[in-house]
Formats: C-alpha cells, sequence, structure tokens
C-alpha cells in the first residue's frame, strides 16, 4: 500500500507526439507516466514506426521513421505538471526505384496537466483519478520546401497544433486499475496554406502492478482508437488521397520502477485500420524509455 501511494496513479499510454506522417498518424499527444507528485523527471525515450503504400494493391514503398527525444517533467505543485518533448528524427523512404532519407530536429512541444480529482483511501492510496492537459506543439523543427512531394517524412509538420487530453483512472483492486484517456488535437495550417486534418483518439487500459525484486513491475495491455481528419489546402479539400481515416490498435506497456530509475517498452499493434483508401497501412511501434526520478517535497 505504501509503495503505491508513493508511486501515485500509473497512467500509460505512450503515443508518439511527433512527425504527422500520412495525414496525423501518430501525431496525436498522450499525458504518458505520471510518477506521482514527489518526482520531476529526465529521460530519454527512443521510438520506431513504421508504414507501407500501396498503388493498384501492390506495395509501392516502406516509410521508417526513427526518433529520439529528451523528455522532461516538472511538478511546481501536488496537482500540477508540466512536461516537454525535444525530438529529433531520422526519416527513410524505400521505393521500388529509389530512396529518401530526411533527418533533423523535430518539433518541441509542451503539455500542461491539472489534477482535478485524487481521491485516497484510508491508507493514502488513490482510489480514483481525474486530470485534463493541454498542449501546444512548435513548428520549429525542420520542415519540408514548399514543393517537396514527401513532406511526411520531414521532422517537422511546419505547423501550430493544441492538444487537449482527459484522463480518468480507477483502482479496482491493491493491483490492478483501469484507464481511460480521450485526446483531441487541433491542427492549424502551416506557411503554404496545407493544414492536415484534426485528430481524435481513445484509449482503454488495464494497469497491473506488482513488486518485484528491488522494485515494481507494471503492464498496461489495452486498445486504442484513433481517427484523422481529412487535410485541406488554403482552406480547399486536397485533391485525390486526403489523409482521411482510422485505425484500431492494440498495445501494451511493461515497466519497471527500481529506486530513483524507470524503465519502460511500449508496443503498439494495428488490428483494423484504413487511411487514403487502404492505399497506406501502418505497421508496429515500438518505444523505450528510460527516466530519472527526482525527489521533491510537494506543496499540497
Amino acid at each position: 500500500m505504501k509503495f503505491m501511494n508513493m508511486f501515485g496513479i500509473v497512467l500509460w499510454t505512450f503515443s508518439a507526439w511527433s512527425c504527422d506522417v500520412c495525414g496525423g498518424v501518430s501525431g496525436n499527444a498522450s499525458i504518458g507516466l505520471l510518477a506521482s507528485t514527489q518526482f520531476h523527471t529526465i529521460g530519454i525515450k527512443s521510438s520506431l514506426n513504421t508504414y507501407r503504400s500501396y498503388l493498384n494493391g501492390i506495395v509501392h514503398s516502406r516509410e521508417y521513421i526513427a526518433q529520439g527525444e529528451v523528455i522532461a517533467r516538472w511538478q511546481p505543485h501536488a496537482r500540477w505538471q508540466i512536461s516537454a518533448n525535444i525530438p529529433y528524427q531520422v526519416g527513410r523512404q524505400k521505393r521500388d526505384l529509389g530512396s529518401d532519407f530526411i533527418q533533423g530536429l523535430g518539433d518541441p512541444r509542451i503539455l500542461v496537466n491539472h489534477v482535478l480529482v485524487h481521491h485516497k483511501d484510508s491508507n493514502q492510496a488513490t482510489r480514483n483519478f481525474l486530470s485534463l492537459g493541454l498542449g501546444i506543439k512548435a513548428p520549429w523543427g525542420r520542415r519540408a520546401p514548399t514543393s517537396s512531394m514527401i513532406r511526411n517524412l520531414y521532422p517537422s509538420t511546419g505547423a501550430w497544433n493544441f492538444s487537449t487530453v482527459l484522463l480518468f483512472t480507477k483502482r479496482l483492486t491493491e493491483h490492478v486499475s483501469l484507464q481511460q484517456e480521450g485526446i483531441y488535437t487541433y491542427k492549424m495550417r502551416d506557411a503554404s496554406g496545407y493544414r492536415y486534418g484534426n485528430t481524435y483518439s481513445y484509449a482503454f487500459t488495464v494497469v497491473w502492478n506488482k513488486s518485484l525484486g528491488i522494485g515494481r513491475l507494471l503492464v498496461g495491455p489495452g486498445l486504442q482508437l484513433e481517427r484523422f481528419g481529412a487535410s485541406t489546402e488554403d482552406g480547399l479539400p486536397v485533391s485525390g488521397y486526403n489523409n482521411q481515416g482510422f485505425v484500431f490498435e492494440s498495445q501494451v506497456s511493461v515497466n519497471y520502477l527500481s529506486y530513483n530509475w524507470l524503465w519502460g517498452l511500449n508496443v503498439i499493434q494495428p488490428l483494423q485500420q484504413n487511411f487514403n483508401q487502404g492505399s497506406m497501412k501502418q505497421g508496429i511501434r515500438v518505444s523505450c524509455t528510460l527516466s530519472y526520478l527526482i525527489t521533491k517535497n510537494s506543496k499540497k
């Protein structure tokens, strides 16, 4: 019980908040893991996303997006968390008759999260947790030239994004909690007038935690549904493929907390999807995280 209260509530739905490949895939925000108000955090995250493009039902190209990030969170108060990420991205598109390789800094982002409800039992263990987060992504990374035909391969979308994240977690037993997370991201135009469609997502995760060795193991299997709006150019619908679609995914996170360190592995596998009338498919996504927890005295 004491450890569970110290760790706080487990909130792990690790979506990358990076380049909008094919109209916003992996482009949403997520609160991720809130390690309780007793810690600031700093760490690194690496991820790999894969995609396939089809022409008349035949694979035309394959895209690989690798990303490394510096991640940090500052908690000025027991009910406030401020998270920031600075990514560096490497993208490669391999086609039948050639390939392209693009790398550079991605768009930095910041997420301010406020805890609305935090109910505890007589042992001070968390029972119900509700929070609301607001995020901003700034278009300061390397963006594609206006005439580029592979804008989705570049680290920056060239536009501001604004996100709202609502998260609720309910503890069922000493070792099991249920988490729900809804996210809405509004995307603005880039300098050339191109605008990716807004993104909506909902995730449901079962979180299981158990002491193991000198630390604690946390496992979170779940399901996620993401929907991406149609892209526009100068306010008008994009002719042909407009990046509109959806993806229904399974995901699992495995995390281990030991002393001041947190290790995490997250795997997302699409189960059903439809983008650009089936001309693009998203593959498996894998991310690894290592964070250092800095103990602090929280203000009540």
